[in-house]
Parts: C-alpha cells; sequence; structure tokens
C-alpha cells in the first residue's frame, strides 16, 4: 500500500496587533490564533514601529488610544501608511463614533471596527481584506493597459499597482478606496450602489463607512483639483461618476 503523501501546510497569515489593554490583547491573539493567525501582539507605538520595520505583516490592527495618548493609534496608522501603502490597517476601538471613524480612515486605514463586534465577525473582516488583496497580487501578474486619462478625464487608473493617479500625481489612498475609485470611473455615468462598491471593493461594511470613504476620495483628488465634483451622490440610490 502507498503511503499518503502529507501535503505541506499553508503559510500562516502574520498580523501585527497593537492593543494596550493586556486581557483585550490576550484574547484577541487566542481568537485569531485559533483562526489560524500568527498574531504579534505590542502594547504601545514604540514597539509597534519596531515590530513593523522588522517583519513582513500581512494585516496591522490598531486602538485609536494606546496608554495615555488618546490618538496614538492615528499617528501611528500614518506612519505605517508612509512606509508601506499596501498593507491592510484595520482600526479595533472603542472610539467608534463618526469623527473617529473619519480621522481614521483619512490616516488610510481601510476598515473601522468596534470592539463591541464578534470574534466570528473580526476574523471575517480580516479575511476580507488579505482576499483582497491577494486579488490584487495575482491581478499584478498580469499585463494589462493602464485605464485613462479618457478623453476629457484628468483621472488615470493604473490596475498592475493599484494606483490612481489625477493629472499625473499619485493620490495617497487605501486599497478600498483606490477600488471603490475605480469601480465609479471604470462605470462613468452609471449609479453604483452602497451594495456595489463594497462587493468592488470586497468589503462588508456599514453604509456610513462608504460614505466616509467616498469624503475621503474627494477630499485627496481636490488637492489637486479644489473644484473636483466628479462624484455625484444620488440620493437614496449611490454614486455616479460623472466628467464636467
Amino acid at each position: 500500500m502507498l503511503a499518503m503523501q502529507k501535503l505541506p501546510d499553508t503559510p500562516r497569515r502574520r498580523i501585527l496587533l497593537v492593543e494596550d489593554d493586556p486581557t483585550l490583547r490576550s484574547n484577541y491573539q487566542t481568537l485569531l490564533g485559533a483562526h489560524r493567525f500568527e498574531v504579534m501582539a505590542c502594547e504601545n507605538p514604540n514597539d509597534a514601529i519596531s515590530a513593523f520595520v522588522g517583519g513582513q505583516f500581512d494585516i496591522v490592527i490598531l486602538d485609536v488610544t494606546l496608554g495615555s495618548e488618546y490618538e496614538a493609534g492615528f499617528d501611528l496608522c500614518r506612519q505605517f501608511r508612509e512606509m508601506n501603502k499596501t498593507v491592510p490597517i484595520i482600526f479595533l476601538t472603542e472610539h467608534d463614533d463618526e469623527a473617529d471613524r473619519i480621522s481614521g480612515l483619512r490616516m488610510g486605514a481601510d476598515d473601522y471596527l468596534g470592539k463591541t463586534i464578534s470574534g466570528a465577525y473580526l476574523a471575517a473582516r480580516v479575511n476580507a481584506l488579505l482576499r483582497r488583496v491577494d486579488a490584487l497580487r495575482a491581478e499584478a501578474t498580469i499585463p494589462s493597459p493602464e485605464k485613462g486619462p479618457e478623453k476629457g478625464s484628468f483621472l488615470r487608473i493604473d490596475d498592475r499597482l493599484s494606483r490612481a493617479y489625477w493629472d499625473g500625481n499619485p493620490l495617497e489612498l487605501s486599497l478600498t478606496q483606490f477600488w471603490i475609485l475605480r469601480e465609479l470611473f471604470s462605470n462613468a455615468g452609471l449609479v453604483r450602489s452602497v451594495s456595489e462598491l463594497m462587493r468592488a471593493a470586497n468589503i462588508t461594511v456599514q453604509p456610513n463607512t462608504i460614505v466616509v470613504h467616498i469624503k475621503a476620495i474627494r477630499e485627496e483628488i481636490q488637492r489637486f483639483a479644489p473644484d473636483f465634483a466628479c462624484i455625484k451622490s444620488e440620493r437614496a440610490r449611490g454614486y455616479r461618476w460623472v466628467e464636467d
């Protein structure tokens, strides 16, 4: 009888978790470990920066308040994003009002979750973001022409690098924001519902999170085009890309 060949173990995806509460930190490590993630946990910004520089992580999970610093997580997110434009970043925090959510997404986070969510939902969100990154990497290996700028448009979408440019200037967008912008631009003139934008970005979030991402996209383009108004809100329907 032939011996069964053992299949190689799939490498565990690595998560950098930044949480100052020791009980929550341990709980999240146990939870994510049970879902076959390798978790490096840090309790303060200095340790988190050292870990991020010294290791390769597939995703980052951050709290907003770390120790006595109320907004330390926002600053940490900005630093991570400066060092790596594509690693998915999730805020997991008690500070989940609209102002904090907007701040987190503006700093470059891909998702913003309250600590009231279940462990199963957290694991689902992590897996959804990782699937999106895998899809982006697979796309990048297939040569494809850049999209745009089309006639009359200043926007250029580069699918290979998952980057967008306005009049030649690179836009600083998270992966989620890139995919939302790509969906709107690729379907110019058509209304895209919140559900369709979620599907395009491979995310499932509260509708007001899409609103925040749209606002961040507009504000980023307005750095180069103050009169930008190509993304139109369609009441109770969604959003539409309209060239002036």
